[in-house]
């Protein structure tokens, strides 16, 4: 499947070629371009059908128990992280309790972390098995597996996607339908990885979180700007997710050298983090609300 406009800004203009290994299930080289406007990667040719590019036990989102000590530390992280979450769309949406949809809630540890601190959660979860624990963590809230099975009625307070833009066919639309579902005074919450990092730069090709072919689009401030213009919301914040360097530096380390390294991929995490400050991190959290 060719993709021929950015999805951000339109531009139909790529520059800067680069091929990427599907290091996780298929060892498969992709092709990621970058737009001449905005910025953004773009993986094009892409495979017609993705699920079997996110069949592989290592895809850790989907899982709820990690063997090893990479897995185990993943898992504290993963943790650690729902809890920064949830002080996250606090303070974005001035609330302590509220309407929450998690968009691409895999198996609902931050869901989950929500719902116990009294948000009413929904998640949309296109994962049989990741959805099916993620339902399972759930007291009240629904897991759905499509938009459309969703109250069409029902809006949000808060709409997070985290690390899930990166893999929808169409980002725009998908912000759209975002945008009619929010409240008033509310947030939309995105992570994604950013590819202009000094780990990035430093991993090049190697860099784990290209991730083709599931991640079709590969991000940076000025394109997911372009991208909320587009769709009608301004970007209203920018923080880092400082603990995603170091688990993409070790996943970076092996495809590079075979090995996961993890002196050099901590040292890598430490330096990325320094240089990049709060704006320029591995991974990037945005927070967006509507523009009048």
């Amino acid at each position: 499947m060719e993709v021929n406009n950015c999805p951000c800004c339109g531009s139909d203009q790529r520059e800067q070629p680069m091929t990427v290994v599907d290091h996780m299930v298929s060892q498969e080289p992709f092709t990621v371009s970058f737009c001449v406007s905005c910025g953004c990667g773009i993986t094009s040719p892409r495979p017609d059908e993705i699920g079997p590019y996110y069949e592989s036990p290592s895809y850790t989102s989907h899982q709820d128990q990690n063997s090893g000590l990479f897995g185990r530390l993943y898992g504290l992280a993963r943790t650690f992280a729902a809890g920064q979450k949830l002080r996250l769309i606090k303070r974005a949406s001035k609330k302590s309790k509220g309407s929450l949809l998690d968009y691409g809630c895999g198996v609902g540890v931050f869901s989950s972390r929500a719902e116990r601190a009294g948000w009413h959660v929904d998640g949309i979860e296109l994962s049989a098995e990741a959805r099916r624990r993620a339902q399972e963590k759930l007291k009240t809230g629904r897991v759905a597996t499509h938009r459309d099975e969703l109250d069409a009625t029902h809006t949000y307070d808060v709409v997070t996607l985290f690390h899930v833009l990166e893999h929808l066919d169409d980002p725009a639309e998908a912000l759209a339908w975002i945008r009619a579902r929010l409240n008033t005074g509310g947030a939309l919450i995105v992570a994604v990885p950013n590819y202009e990092s000094p780990d990035a730069q430093h991993y090049g090709p190697h860099w784990a979180a290209y991730d083709v072919p599931i991640h079709y689009w590969h991000f940076t401030k000025a394109s997911i700007n372009a991208l909320a213009r587009l769709t009608g919301w301004f970007v209203s914040e920018v923080c880092p997710m400082r603990m995603d360097t170091f688990y993409v530096s070790l996943l970076s380390e092996a495809y590079k050298t075979g090995s996961k390294n993890w002196l050099s991929a901590v040292y890598q995490g430490i330096k990325s983090n320094v240089l990049g400050g709060n704006s320029n991190a591995s991974s990037l959290i945005y927070v967006l609300r509507k523009a009048s």
